[in-house]
Formats: structure tokens, sequence, C-alpha cells
């Protein structure tokens, strides 16, 4: 099964258990134990809530708030679905290099799928390239800026520094009275290089 977190330790000792935690499509943590998923429901000073995602199943978790399994309450009402589970987690997988990287959706798809080693049900529940670019090319242009219409703007700073937080924007000057403007983009060791 693919893991978007490490696993968190179980504190029961008479149950061999592993937990792990994942997100929803809503940026909400999800619990994942026994290959069922269960959503956030509360918290208190102690502990922490959570219950199966399934609407008609009542079945709760308690984890403490470093999340360790306390206790279980219930019986599911319904069957375990890994090849389900084990989509998910690869969709998850790729939405979060998608959001990260600016690779193609396609290759990334590729990438993933073949890495995964997909069991034959989660196969065919994982939707195919062309059904999957369209949400995740609406979600990569949320987090890319906006392609400003006149010069006057603000650059961001992820967009000033290099990777390693080195200085990348070299000058930023404006000319005419906003009606023109020069950046020149530089890293000092380009810089280094350009002078020697």
């Amino acid at each position: 099964m693919i893991s978007n977190s490490t696993p968190a330790k179980c504190s029961l000792n008479n149950l061999q258990c592993e937990i792990t935690f994942s997100i929803s499509n809503k940026g909400k943590r999800l619990l994942i134990f026994k290959n069922c998923v269960f959503r956030y429901n509360k918290t208190t000073k102690l502990k922490i809530y959570w219950m199966c995602s399934e609407s008609e199943c009542g079945v709760y978790i308690h984890t403490n708030t470093t999340d360790e399994l306390i206790c279980i309450n219930g019986n599911h009402n319904h069957s375990a679905n890994p090849d389900q589970l084990e989509t998910k987690l690869l969709r998850d997988k790729m939405k979060e290099r998608i959001l990260s990287e600016t690779t193609s959706i396609t290759k990334i798809y590729d990438q993933e799928i073949a890495k995964a080693n997909l069991s034959k049900g989660a196969a065919a529940n994982l939707p195919t390239v062309i059904e999957y670019r369209p949400n995740m090319s609406k979600a990569r242009r949320k987090n890319i800026p906006v392609i400003p219409s006149g010069v006057v703007f603000d650059i961001p700073e992820f967009y000033e520094q290099t990777l390693s937080c080195q200085r990348f924007l070299f000058m930023d000057l404006f000319m005419k009275r906003g009606q023109d403007r020069i950046l020149v983009f530089s890293s000092d060791q380009q810089l280094q290089l350009l002078f020697d």
C-alpha cells in the first residue's frame, strides 16, 4: 500500500496495528487503519476523535495528540476496499507532485503509475490520464500567479530567490514613469562566471 506519511505507533498492547494519514480533497486529515478511511471529528485536550468515512458506519477511533491509537469503538458494517484506498493514495501522491513541480501532468502520471506496482483492482479503479488531467490542471493553475497585464506588479518572493534561498532577482528597475520595466535575473554564481 502507498502511504503519504510515516506510520504512527500503536499504544494498544494486544493489537498489532499501523495507522497512516492522508489528506482529503478538501485538505482535511484522514486516518487510515486496516484499509478503512476515517475522517476527523473533533479534538479535546488529550484526544482526537475520528469516525469512519462511510456515512452509515458507526465505527470511531480515538488517538492521542501525538497520533497514537488509544481505542476503537464498534464494528464496520461494510467491507474494506483496499483497491480504492490504494488508488486514492496514488492520486494524492500524483497531486502533491503536480502542485510542487512544473513537469507535465501526463509525465508525472506515467512515472507514478510505473513506480506504484498497482494491484489489478487498483489499476481498474484508476482514472485515465485524460480523465485526471483537467482537475489537476485546475489545481495547478490555482498555485501559479496570474500573468500580469501591465508593468506594475509585485514579484513573489519565491521568484526572487533560487531554490537554495540565494538572490536571483538581480535588478528591478522602472523606466519612463511606470511605462517600461527592466527585470534582470541572475545568481551570484552566474555573475561570477560572466565576469571571470
